[in-house]
């Protein structure tokens, strides 16, 4: 779960590291406030819209499993692990 969130914040912070390459390449101080006051709201705006066309995405050509699902059981002392029939 863990690596499923910290994959959306890194896409969701996407823009903000390419504005902040931007401003670096017009040589201007990309710490500077004045640089992103008017930017945040645009950025932030296509950074949800990434994280929702990844979530699609992912929704879209994710495997599906088709079958009967066996869960996982536990026989003879050894755990046998869940799989699809």
């Amino acid at each position: 779960m863990t690596r499923v969130l910290l994959q959306q914040a890194v896409i969701f912070f996407l823009p903000f590291v390419a504005f902040f390459v931007y401003l670096l390449l017009r040589r201007r101080n990309p710490l500077a406030f004045a640089h992103w006051e008017r930017s945040i709201p645009p950025l932030a705006v296509a950074g949800l819209v990434l994280v929702v066309a990844a979530l699609v995405y992912t929704g879209v050509v994710a495997p599906r499993s088709t079958g009967v699902y066996v869960p996982p059981s536990y026989e003879a002392g050894e755990i046998n692990p869940g799989r699809f029939d």
